[in-house]
């Protein structure tokens, strides 16, 4: 156990890239959030600090407001490091986060911290890896499609492209700009065009690579990326104008193309569940769908919460996982004996239809404590908690037997059959609708 070890934590800048490529590019790393022109680019929005510790780079990162580490790259001891890890993350007043792991770094923790970690592994966060021939070349069958577009583009333009300069950035925000038109900006976008504005602004420094795609004197398309490692290289920005046919496969092939030398493989980042993005990256056939695991630390108590709700309910722990690492908002709590959890429940804030929820979750008893009154006391202790903090229009909750909907109506729940939609990624509901009728209390 090691004591009062502080890490000395710094913002990242451009001056830290040589010592972030001396950890990452020998590496064989392919996870685009470990590369430095993103972690830079986007450090704005996430605060994001590093520091070299014990053999190892470490990166802290904010999200949603809480204190999370990316997976550290390691020299020395894995266990040295997540124990510094795990006392950062107590003096900030928050468990262990770790984000962007590998399946060698999710055995480790498994290996050495038996059941003390929940894993999960988000489908919209996995990057897709593609070889650099596949791409540069696009030969074979299921690669017409792409031919055709490029054969529409070539017969329909007077075309020519150049790489990515200061003296072409303004051709490139110019396009950006007449992307930007009509489309809804959310938080997410508006960060998106800060990091865009960030790399072209420290475009020497970050040592951006691209190509920018001109059609009958105009700007079209234009791509940039940075290496992850000697292998392989991320693209962390490809816009083209979406009225012109063709542009896009063209800026695609053209940059695999220039890089066909050099890198093995090509990231082109996650889709973020986005279900065009999805289908546009699936067309050209990833050789590798990277994941990228999240890691949560579970004090003795959630481990017994864990384990208690796997027994009673019988849902796959991956499943339990995912929900403690996806509802850090959920409030826990619960009813101890003998120094057990006999009983838990779990507060949920959702916002639906306009209305905001407190959803009652993973109600449960040990069965050999029911029948004493247990499960009514800590509904009611949830409830005055819900009313108290005057945050939510409505209780809700969705009974799993005739026998706990007669305890929920005698704590004052009515049987609406309010029907609650979840998404289908969330372990929240049974994943059926018309099985998901809530019994309410307004408040």
């Amino acid at each position: 156990m090691i004591e009062n070890q502080h890490i000395d934590f710094h913002p990242v800048t451009v001056a830290d890239k040589p010592l972030f490529e001396y950890y990452t590019l020998s590496s064989e790393e392919q996870n685009c959030d470990l590369n430095f022109a993103n972690i830079f680019c986007w450090s704005d929005t996430y605060h994001t600090e590093i520091a070299e510790v014990d053999n190892s780079l470490v990166i802290r990162f904010d999200n949603g407001g809480t204190k999370c580490y990316m997976q550290p790259f390691c020299i020395g001891d894995k266990a040295l490091i997540i124990e510094r890890l795990r006392q950062d993350a107590f003096s900030q007043r928050v468990p262990l986060r770790l984000y962007g792991l590998s399946h060698e770094w999710r055995t480790f923790l498994e290996d050495n911290y038996p059941l003390e970690f929940a894993f999960d592994t988000p489908r919209a966060l996995c990057d897709y890896i593609y070889r650099t021939e596949d791409l540069a070349r696009l030969q074979g069958r299921k690669y017409q499609p792409k031919r055709n577009h490029i054969n529409h583009f070539v017969a329909r333009n007077d075309w020519y492209a150049e790489p990515l300069s200061k003296a072409n950035i303004k051709d490139c925000l110019a396009l950006n700009k007449k992307w930007l038109q009509g489309r809804e900006i959310g938080e997410m976008e508006q960060a998106e065009q800060r990091a865009l504005h960030r790399a072209f602004d420290n475009f020497d420094a970050l040592g951006l690579r691209g190509l920018v795609l001109y059609a009958n004197g105009a700007p079209v398309a234009f791509s940039y990326g940075t290496p992850i490692t000697h292998k392989t290289f991320c693209i962390h920005v490809e816009k083209y104008d979406g009225e012109v046919q063709g542009a896009a496969t063209m800026i695609n092939r053209l940059m695999a193309q220039s890089l066909e030398e050099e890198f093995e493989f090509i990231n082109r980042e996650d889709d973020l569940g986005l279900e065009g993005l999805r289908f546009a990256k699936m067309s050209y056939y990833p050789t590798t769908l990277l994941d990228k695991i999240s890691a949560l630390h579970l004090t003795v108590e959630q481990r017994e919460m864990r384990a208690m709700w796997h027994d009673i309910f019988v849902d796959e722990i991956h499943e339990i996982d995912s929900f403690l690492i996806n509802h850090s908002d959920a409030i826990p709590l619960i009813h101890k004996e003998n120094n057990e959890v006999v009983s838990m429940l779990y507060i949920v804030p959702l916002q639906m239809v306009c209305k905001k929820v407190a959803y009652l979750y993973a109600v449960a008893t040990k069965p050999e404590y029911r029948g004493r009154g247990i499960a009514s006391k800590l509904l009611s202790e949830a409830l005055q908690l819900i009313k108290d903090s005057e945050h939510f229009d409505m209780v809700a909750l969705i009974p799993s037997s005739t026998e706990s909907k007669r305890l929920y109506e005698r704590l004052g729940f009515v049987d609406t059959q309010m029907p609650m939609e979840f998404p289908a990624n969330d372990y929240l509901g049974t994943g059926s609708v018309p099985h998901d009728l809530a019994m309410t209390i307004r408040l």
